[in-house]
């Protein structure tokens, strides 16, 4: 495998500082190992004091040295924009790499479905702990999958590359014991499930959350979410485009076709309530609006798929429900939120997913039964 010299101290730097998150051996000798900057050697972080991008190219000889530290930083590298400037790829930061990896408990021999390509980096770590030939990835962005697989080859590996509808699989190098997902989902695709193997795994963005999903003698696969987090959202070449936060809120300011309520509502956390938003609608959008005391002032929801919408504006002490179209959105969503007001308020890692060999997901509270809640198709 090739290696770059100057890069060997960074990457074990790196390895060190996610030694608290990896207790294998396996995943530590991986970053060890893998030169990240090879795989994006043009990147952009977020400043978090200045909310602005900062900018590094590992090939600008004057500025190599302070690319190669960013590079091998605890921190998202944004590799590839829209034209509107918005980031449709990147590098996850490693340590959300790391737990993932090990949650993932793949081990040498298992066969591993990677579903979002990316920069290549992740398939490079799992090509260094399983075995390059255990490994397939998949994205459905060509200029992805070509320039993964040169980045891939540069630094020693030659799994299978293919570009495709991640949510098909690859039903030719099916089954898989692990199905890994780097990218965004609010339903398990079906063909996962025809792909995984009788005992094997899927680890997965769901919703706001990582899910990891065993497989069951029934067919079904069922777990527990582990953390937040929120992926790029799987992609494929018929999706339309998600909506910019101006055109969610002129969605949802039109009251002429719309429902009106009055209620009372339990403050409601972002994380929690696009939680639900997206397993109750799935590839819907939910945005909080802020008033000039900077709390929140009205929730804008949006799916559509169904053409529906809903907003819900705060007051002291009630909330004024607007919605219209074929869905009550938030009439879906108040049975959610009183179960989870009499729940004490749980955060994600309380929760945990079920998924039958037809596709139907069950959503239930602290073990597989308990306070469920069935999911629309």
């Amino acid at each position: 495998m090739t290696i770059i010299d100057d890069t060997a101290e960074l990457r074990a730097s790196l390895a060190d500082q996610l030694a608290e998150i990896l207790d294998s051996p396996l995943w530590q000798n991986a970053f060890r190992a893998v030169p990240r900057h090879v795989f994006a050697p043009r990147f952009a972080i977020h400043d978090p004091v200045t909310r602005t991008l900062v900018h590094h190219d590992v090939t600008d000889v004057e500025r190599r040295d302070a690319a190669l530290a960013a590079a091998y930083s605890d921190d998202t590298l944004l590799t590839r924009f829209s034209e509107d400037g918005t980031a449709i790829s990147s590098s996850t930061e490693p340590s959300l790499m790391a737990s993932m990896l090990q949650a993932l408990d793949a081990q040498p021999g298992h066969r591993v479905l990677e579903v979002g390509t990316g920069t290549g980096y992740n398939a490079a770590l799992l090509c260094h702990a399983l075995g390059e030939g255990n490994v397939t990835t998949i994205d459905v962005d060509r200029h992805l999958t070509d320039t993964a697989a040169d980045a891939l080859a540069e630094a020693g590996y030659r799994p299978t590359v293919v570009c495709g509808d991640g949510a098909a699989g690859v039903a030719e190098r099916a089954p898989f014991d692990r199905i890994i997902a780097t990218c965004g989902v609010d339903r398990v695709p079906a063909a996962w499930l025809t792909q995984l193997a009788p005992h094997g795994a899927i680890l997965v963005n769901i919703s706001k959350g990582i899910v990891l999903l065993r497989r069951h003698h029934d067919g079904s696969v069922s777990g527990p979410f582990l953390s937040p987090a929120g992926f790029m959202p799987l992609r494929a070449d018929t999706d339309p485009d998600r909506l910019a936060p101006r055109a969610i809120v002129e969605a949802t300011s039109n009251e002429a076709d719309s429902t009106h309520t009055t209620s009372e509502l339990p403050e409601l956390p972002f994380a929690m309530g696009a939680f639900f938003a997206n397993l109750i609608a799935d590839r819907s959008q939910l945005l909080f609006l802020h008033g000039h005391d900077d709390t929140v002032s009205s929730y804008r929801w949006v799916h559509p798929q169904s053409n529906s919408w809903a907003r819900v504006d705060l007051a002291d002490d009630h909330a004024t429900v607007h919605q219209a179209g074929p869905r009550q959105l938030w009439n879906d969503m108040t049975p959610v939120l009183e179960s989870w007001q009499a729940a004490g308020r749980p955060g994600i890692e309380r929760y945990g997913l079920t998924v039958t060999d037809n596709g139907q997901h069950t959503l239930w509270l602290d073990q597989p039964g308990q306070s469920v809640m069935p999911l629309p198709a």
